[in-house]
């Protein structure tokens, strides 16, 4: 996700921040400092309410990413490993490195969150009445509700919310996953205009900032329902191919003395690709894409050599024939490039592909049948 700081790992799993962490972290802060631990201990200080308000901003987000983690350890159990945890404005979400392809495993990845929160959620309620009366105990007490209330709205069954992918994952077995997963997200914008509507309702009554959060969240869900429909659609058409299948091998490339005007003459113009290997005899040395071209003044073109404008080979963006178009297109869409570089085991480069030869596959197994031999 853009934007986002990270803070380190924990098992293995790259933990961040998106900036709109701060947003959410000073809005619950003062939600408890100014209300709701006031009214249960009234008489303390303000200084003592916004420490416990902090705190308790600061754990409910610790407690979103326990409820991450349980996704993550569970898909590990599958062996789908977790590129990442990103804790943002409205919680939290694991990148794992892909979908599972069973729906018995799809069901437990999903459970595991709510279940995490669950299981947290009763072990604060026990330990809150220990501190009765005490700024803990408060704390002790909003955490195990938060927690309760974080495991109820995920298990909402409306993609892409772990209850919409626990009812994926049932209907997934009768109706195919392409069906299942239609159906959830329908479901998903269902509840997503709900939650606008209310939050309308709410704002007209008077209730501003719940009216505010609760469109807010309405409208995530929503981008959040079709987002995930898209890239589900998008993997099935892509079920089966590899990079190697769909790869250029007969790749124009261009020597790295060449000027920036002779490369926009005699290769962007004449054989209109957007990017062309760069090679040094038998050696691969770079990239040159219109990008690179375009950072050049064009009055240095004439005496600028392809070398200084190209992207070195140590800093190109490259893949495995055997990665799967969709790793691919992911890693093109992560890194905001439109082609890279096949290389092999020995890093010598076997072929190019590119978001245009991706799409292109897409476009005729969606319409001819993702059932196609690749």
């Amino acid at each position: 996700m853009g934007g986002s700081i990270r803070l380190g790992r924990i098992l293995g799993i790259t933990v961040q921040i998106h900036f709109t962490w701060f947003i959410a972290l000073w809005a619950v802060a003062f939600s408890l400092a100014q209300g709701i631990f006031p009214s249960q201990l009234p008489n303390l200080t303000g200084d003592v309410y916004w420490t416990m308000g902090v705190a308790g901003a600061l754990l409910l987000f610790a407690s979103v990413l326990v409820h991450e983690l349980g996704h993550a350890l569970t898909a590990r159990r599958f062996r789908i490993s977790t590129r990442s945890i990103t804790l943002f404005m409205f919680g939290g979400v694991a990148q794992i490195a892909r979908e599972p392809e069973d729906p018995r495993h799809d069901f437990w990845v999903a459970a595991a969150g709510p279940a995490t929160s669950l299981a947290l959620a009763g072990l604060l309620r026990l330990a809150a009445p220990r501190a009765a009366g005490v700024p803990a105990g408060a704390l002790l007490g909003y955490l195990a509700w938060a927690n309760f209330l974080l495991a109820a709205f995920n298990l909402i069954p409306a993609f892409p919310l772990d209850g919409g992918r626990i009812l994926r994952a049932l209907l997934w077995r009768f109706l195919g996953v392409e069906r299942a997963t239609g159906i959830t997200t329908a479901l998903g914008h269902v509840v997503a205009t709900a939650l606008i509507i209310l939050g309308v309702i709410s704002i007209l009554a008077g209730r501003t900032i719940n009216g505010v959060w609760l469109i807010l969240i309405g409208w995530f869900l929503d981008q959040g329902a079709g987002a995930s429909y898209r890239q589900m659609m998008l993997r099935h058409a892509l079920r089966g191919v590899r990079v190697r299948d769909i790869m250029t091998t007969q790749v124009i490339a261009m020597e790295p003395g060449l000027t920036i005007e002779q490369a926009v003459a005699d290769y962007f113009l004449r054989h209109k690709h957007g990017g062309y290997p760069v090679m040094y005899g038998e050696r691969l040395v770079g990239i040159v894409t219109l990008h690179d071209v375009k950072q050049v003044p064009r009055e240095r073109w004439a005496e600028t050599p392809v070398r200084d404008a190209m992207t070195p080979i140590a800093q190109a963006k490259t893949v495995r024939p055997g990665v799967s178009a969709y790793d691919a297109l992911a890693r093109m869409v992560q890194a905001g490039v439109g082609r890279l570089l096949v290389v092999d085991a020995d890093g010598e480069m076997v072929g190019i592909v590119t978001r245009s030869d991706l799409m292109h596959v897409i476009r005729m197994r969606t319409e001819l049948g993702a059932e196609l031999p690749s």
